[in-house]
């Protein structure tokens, strides 16, 4: 019984790169390969995390013959009530896990990188306000960072720099899926500058500005102090459903 793990895995953005949860559980002899290369055959698939369903059907690294299709936690969020991408990766997939919470069709898996033990790390603020942001949107959007506010973009170079970044400010500001993410598991006071409906469904909700206004709310940072061991929760319980998927595959 072949498992490949299959995401957004050749790249620099270090949200995708660590979203998969190959590397936050022990796989056995499991591969882990990137959702756009094509790749050995395999048995059971598992797709995500990231933003990557609507496309899943058509990427080169699907195999399509396999006897399980699982997505972990992907975006399920639709630009348009109906999809033709969407609807087949739905038929494509046994199981499906959001991460967007309230998407009553799914299961909810939040981004497996809340297992990582980096957030078992307790690491003292040292600024009051740290800036996390999305490398391919700030300037699009406008955003202008002061000059004197640490800054990290997520072409980072590692997940142990990225939640280093991020915990060393009381309060975080990203544009960043991951950033804002991230910060909610640490307990960070965070605020969102979102340039999508993406931003729109985390478990616990950060504080929403916008690129014009960002600096003048500071001060209304959101925390969320249950993120961290309600995600991890989340996580484990659809790892129970993934595992009996496997289970049963195992056996026919």
């Amino acid at each position: 019984m072949k498992i490949s793990f299959r995401h957004l895995r050749n790249t620099r953005n270090i949200g995708d790169f660590a979203c998969s949860p190959y590397d936050y559980f022990d796989w056995d002899d499991a591969t882990v390969s990137d959702l756009r290369d094509p790749g050995e055959a395999y048995d059971i698939g598992i797709y995500g995390g990231g933003k990557i369903f609507g496309g899943l059907a058509s990427q080169p690294g699907i195999d399509h013959a396999a006897t399980a299709h699982i997505a972990w936690g992907v975006s399920t969020v639709q630009s348009f009530p109906i999809s033709r991408k969407y609807t087949r990766a739905r038929a494509l997939c046994d199981l499906i896990g959001t991460r967007e919470w309230g998407d009553s069709r799914y299961e909810f898996a939040p981004c497996a990188s809340c297992m990582s033990p980096l957030f078992d790390r307790v690491i003292v603020p040292e600024h009051d306000v740290v800036f996390y942001n999305h490398a391919g949107k700030t300037d699009s959007q406008g955003i202008t960072i002061p000059e004197n506010m640490p800054r990290l973009s997520n072409n980072c170079g590692s997940l142990a720099e990225a939640l280093a970044f991020i915990a060393s400010g009381r309060t975080v500001v990203s544009n960043s899926y991951h950033g804002v993410y991230w910060a909610l598991l640490m307990g960070r006071r965070t605020i969102c500058i979102p340039f999508s409906r993406k931003f729109s469904a985390y478990r616990f909700a950060p504080h929403y500005a916008t690129p014009k206004n960002w600096c003048d709310r500071l001060g209304q940072g959101r925390d969320a102090p249950k993120m961290l061991e309600f995600c991890r929760a989340a996580t484990m319980e659809f790892k129970t459903s993934v595992d009996e998927i496997i289970k049963i595959r195992s056996t026919v």
